[in-house]
């Protein structure tokens, strides 16, 4: 009896230290991706470039930025891409108007894609300029990647069944 209490809790011990463990992990990893995007947002509303802000998001290709997309002093929407390196750089904006919501991004890049899962949709810049990058997991476990251009929605680049 002592033996099966005693193998219960080492089992019950083991189990609980792993959970606290990847949490441990997992936050830990997470904190320079909030503290950046913290740190763009804060720049953003302390510089009077979005009066109020919806959605913000790291954005990775051949240079990082920072995507916040929110509300300005007029009522316009826009998306500001703030570098993650602090160079000369400069921030560079979109009026949300201009070009394909994030809805019909989703809808002309999963138009053929049925029983896929979404993972994201993504507002970021390429060498191209700024495009959609929608992410989802294909009927056959395979994970795609579709970037469309923000200004019509023509697609630019497909990455599949990776």
């Amino acid at each position: 009896m002592i033996v099966k209490r005693w193998l219960l809790f080492i089992v019950v011990f083991a189990i609980s230290l792993t959970i606290i463990l990847a949490l441990l992990i997992y936050f830990q990893a997470k904190a320079p991706f909030s503290a950046a995007n913290e740190e763009a947002e804060t720049y953003v509303l302390k510089n009077d470039l979005l009066s109020h802000i919806e959605d913000s998001y790291v954005y990775n290709s051949t240079a990082t930025f920072h995507t916040v997309i929110g509300q300005t002093a007029k009522g316009d929407t826009k998306a500001l891409f703030i570098p993650e390196k602090k160079t000369d750089e400069a921030i560079m904006e979109v009026n949300m108007k201009d070009g394909i919501s994030k809805e019909q991004a989703i809808e002309i890049a999963m138009k053929d894609e049925k029983n896929s899962k979404l993972l994201h949709a993504k507002l970021g810049v390429e060498e191209i300029g700024p495009v959609w990058e929608i992410s989802y997991i294909n009927k056959e476990d395979n994970l795609s990647y579709v970037y469309l251009l923000f200004d019509n929605g023509d697609w630019w680049k497909r990455i599949s069944n990776l």
